[in-house]
């Protein structure tokens, strides 16, 4: 296995010998790299990258983008308060 080409993805939940083409990942984070960027511009930076790391990692525990998002905007709020909604 050529190490540029991928790049092997450990899940012990899934499938341990799974490998993952790096530039499938990029495309699969790239809903929450957009969103952080336009949060960035109404929140600033450091909310902005808090909010896209979580939901990058939620994402990586198998969350699609939208339940990753909503799930890290309800961390935001009080209980009860809606979701806005996404850009």
């Amino acid at each position: 296995m050529n190490f540029y080409n991928y790049v092997p993805y450990n899940d012990f939940y899934r499938n341990p010998q799974q490998t993952v083409n790096p530039q499938q990942i990029l495309t699969l984070i790239n809903p929450a790299v957009s969103h952080g960027l336009k949060e960035a511009q109404q929140l600033g930076y450091q909310h902005a990258l808090t909010e896209a790391v979580a939901i990058g990692y939620l994402m990586g525990k198998g969350y699609d983008y939208n339940t990753a998002w909503k799930t890290v905007e309800s961390w935001w709020r009080p209980p009860g308060t809606p979701i806005p909604t996404p850009y």
